[in-house]
């Protein structure tokens, strides 16, 4: 009796898969939007490579902006979208998608893995046909990368428990004059200490404004610190919030950290003060992570008002609208004959 053939589906993969370690070398993206920035900053810096190819740097953006969506949000691997898929999705020109992928590529941006084909050999649709698939045409593969490599951590070595700079006093385990030895004679009618004015109990000053502020804001963000007092958090964090961090940039170090050290957040942190200390650590508190998105965002802000001025300004003296006004972001002028002239 003759087995019966598989039933095929579209929906099933055709199982054409990279060479092993093919993206080995190519440092995986830090998140979708982080990427996308990375692109826009990349082809400003980098407009001959555009003009090269004959696509405008915003188009560029747009595609990259496209294929991050089909991308694994974890890495930016296995995005695997069809010219056909971003035409519709961007409405642009099939052309105009290819010569936006170039631009990418020759950024070092994307890396294609597997090459598109509209045809697949013999043993590739036997292949496909084995595991149910009825596709008969290969989809081309990419890797979305950053060209920005992960910062390695500094470690410091630690001598038991003792932190590093923290003095250290050999002597204490040889004095003779202890509170833990006991002592014969007792001392009657001692008199009464002067007063003195008493801080906190523990002897630390209590935490100034700032530092209590992105305390409270950190328990929130980082649901794990919520138990967590703030005395405890406060001497990790202070030297963060005297640098003008918010609870928004913790959160986005502390992610940044556990990526860079390749680990995961446990299900059950039985010290959070001490967990959140160590991935602060090796961090810069000049280096604050919300300091280029702001820094882009009020770019793109001058440049939205700079665009309503080339439709609402004062005309030049050629009659263009702001035309000698530059503009923030390119830094030209949008008027032909004064950009002649200048």
């Amino acid at each position: 009796m003759l087995s019966a053939a598989p039933t095929t589906s579209r929906r099933i993969s055709a199982g054409i898969r990279p060479s092993p370690g093919a993206v080995a070398a190519a440092p995986a993206w830090w998140s979708a939007d982080d990427w996308t920035r990375e692109v826009r900053l990349a082809v400003a810096e980098s407009r001959d490579v555009c003009r090269a190819h004959h696509v405008d740097p915003d188009t560029v953006v747009a595609v990259a902006r496209g294929m991050a969506a089909y991308a694994d949000f974890a890495t930016g691997r296995e995005c695997r979208p069809t010219n056909a898929r971003l035409v519709v999705d961007l409405r642009l020109s099939l052309s105009t998608v290819q010569r936006a992928r170039r631009v990418l590529k020759a950024l070092g941006l994307v890396l294609e893995l597997i090459a598109g084909r509209s045809q697949m050999t013999r043993e590739e649709r036997l292949a496909a046909w084995r595991r149910g698939s009825a596709h008969r045409r290969i989809a081309a593969t990419f890797a979305l990368c950053s060209r920005r490599r992960r910062p390695r951590l500094r470690l410091v070595a630690v001598e038991r428990d003792t932190p590093p700079g923290a003095p250290t006093d050999h002597l204490l385990s040889q004095d003779r004059d202890t509170h833990l030895q006991a002592k014969t004679e007792t001392r009657r009618g001692a008199s009464r200490p002067a007063h003195t004015e008493r801080g906190s109990p523990n002897g630390r000053r209590p935490p100034d404004t700032a530092t209590r502020r992105l305390v409270e804001g950190a328990r929130v963000r980082l649901r794990w610190l919520s138990a967590v007092p703030v005395a405890r958090l406060a001497p990790p964090l202070h030297r963060f919030a005297q640098a003008g961090w918010t609870p928004r940039d913790v959160e986005r170090g502390v992610n940044d950290a556990l990526a860079s050290r390749g680990w995961q957040l446990p299900r059950e942190v039985r010290q959070p003060a001490a967990y959140v200390a160590t991935l602060l650590r090796g961090l810069d508190p000049g280096d604050r992570p919300g300091a280029l998105d702001e820094w882009m965002l009020e770019r793109e802000r001058a440049q939205r008002a700079y665009e309503a001025q080339l439709v609402l300004g004062t005309p030049c003296s050629h009659g263009q609208p702001a035309g000698d006004v530059p503009s923030p972001l390119y830094n030209r002028l949008a008027c032909p004959l004064c950009r002649a002239g200048a």
